[in-house]
């Protein structure tokens, strides 16, 4: 069962789609369940100031692509190291068991994301 949250993100996703021209890109994948997501971003004086993602995997792993996307626009590295564990897992809302691996991609893209951007600050 999806939360209204994982629908609307996964059926409307805002964030879906290529930079004709990126400050960063990266991609993460998960080995258990074969889940990839491609992140690319523009940065304005240290600011996330586009961001767009490419997917493939379940309809969950597609959601938290979007939700990630939508939480660092207009932010810093420093903005999105703030964030505790519990907050990021927050993020997603209710989850079923077999979708909890989404919380540990979303928590993987935070990282990459800071590492990233330290690499070009």
């Amino acid at each position: 069962m999806y939360s209204n949250l994982i629908v609307d993100h996964f059926t409307d996703p805002s964030f879906v789609g290529d930079l004709d021209e990126c400050d960063l890109a990266f991609e993460i994948g998960n080995s258990v369940c074969g889940d990839r997501i491609r992140i690319q971003l523009s940065l304005d004086a240290g600011i996330i100031a586009k961001v767009v993602f490419r997917a493939w995997g379940c309809a969950t792993s597609i959601a938290t692509a979007d939700i990630f996307c939508e939480s660092i626009r207009g932010k810093t590295s420093a903005d999105i190291t703030l964030r505790s564990h519990e907050e990021i897992e927050a993020m997603l809302g209710e989850l079923d068991p077999s979708q909890h691996h989404c919380v540990h991609i979303l928590q993987e893209l935070h990282n990459k994301v800071v590492e990233e951007m330290g690499a070009t600050v």
